[in-house]
């Protein structure tokens, strides 16, 4: 199954895409893999409109020995929108504002989701000749605008879909292009996220963290740590190959009150996914970005596969 959908992703690039034989560019044009965030911060006033579509089925779990679990389908349609501001010469904002339609076993919800702003900071810039990469140094912080308590049973889950915690953090944003022949370059990505402090939570009822109607206490949730390793590689002028890998790591939530007869808290989570896709761009400021995102391995987490579609307009 998986390799009808790789060969149903890949195969319209091959069709239309055209040799150079002799043609040299001296940069090459990139949207960006799917999920890495980029390591070059905007110029002043420069601004990037960054629309995506994703469609997810969440279809299961990973128990806590690795293994797959089946269970009830979850599919999330969720569009979002990545804006970034120049504010200086080395200094931009970005905000990621998104909402979830949901839907399961005949029950659907449409929610807000957690927000994130950050401070993007240019700690490092690339040159030709030089191992030296881009590094962009983000601070972050998690803005908790999605439902995450006083759910509705009914609703079978898809009116939870946020944490409630003001979150906050660091990101290390890394990539580094490199010119493999006079046609084609490569642009490798890797980022370290973590989210190290989370607000308490005061949650009734079921949430997003388990219980049921009668559970009432407080929830601290865990850190989070996201680790990226991508890259984009030039197939012509404007087709381009683009991955991601991601590895998430979250650790256990701590909760003190009165649990009402149910579960409350998630244990240490991992998961290990990965995202092929493919780029068209049609200029420097100017590309369409389409591909797949699913889950390989995981620990205590969930099961997923997604089709996702993006478009990136810089000026």
């Amino acid at each position: 199954m998986m390799r009808k959908w790789l060969i149903f992703l890949f195969f319209p690039s091959l069709v239309l895409a055209k040799p150079l034989h002799n043609e040299v560019w001296s940069t090459p044009w990139f949207t960006g893999p799917l999920l890495a965030p980029g390591a070059s911060c905007n110029a002043l006033r420069e601004v990037t409109w960054q629309p995506y579509l994703f469609v997810t089925n969440n279809y299961g779990s990973f128990d806590n020995h690795w293994n797959r679990v089946n269970g009830e389908d979850m599919w999330v349609i969720q569009p979002l929108l990545d804006f970034t501001y120049g504010i200086a010469t080395f200094m931009d904002l970005e905000t990621v504002p998104a909402f979830s339609y949901q839907i399961s076993g005949g029950a659907s919800s449409v929610r807000m989701n957690d927000t994130p702003l950050y401070l993007g900071i240019q700690a490092l810039r690339q040159s030709e000749g030089s191992w030296v990469p881009d590094l962009r140094i983000r601070l972050q912080q998690v803005f908790p605008f999605g439902q995450y308590d006083k759910m509705n049973p009914k609703k079978k889950g898809t009116d939870g879909t946020g944490k409630g915690s003001y979150q906050s953090g660091i990101t290390f944003d890394f990539q580094k292009t490199f010119k493999t022949s006079p046609e084609h370059y490569f642009r490798l990505r890797w980022s370290f996220e973590a989210i190290l402090f989370t607000s308490m939570v005061h949650i009734q009822g079921l949430s997003t963290y388990g219980g049921g109607p009668k559970t009432e206490g407080k929830v601290r949730p865990g850190k989070t740590y996201n680790v990226f390793l991508s890259g984009e590689y030039t197939i012509t002028r404007n087709w381009a190959f683009a991955f991601d890998t991601l590895y998430t790591l979250i650790t256990s939530n701590k909760f003190s009150g009165k649990k009402g007869g149910a579960s409350v808290g998630n244990p240490t989570s991992q998961q290990l996914s990965f995202a092929p896709a493919i780029e068209y761009n049609y200029s420097a400021n100017l590309g369409l970005i389409g591909g797949a995102w699913f889950t390989l391995a995981g620990k205590n987490a969930g099961q997923f596969c997604s089709g996702a579609i993006s478009g990136v307009f810089t000026y």
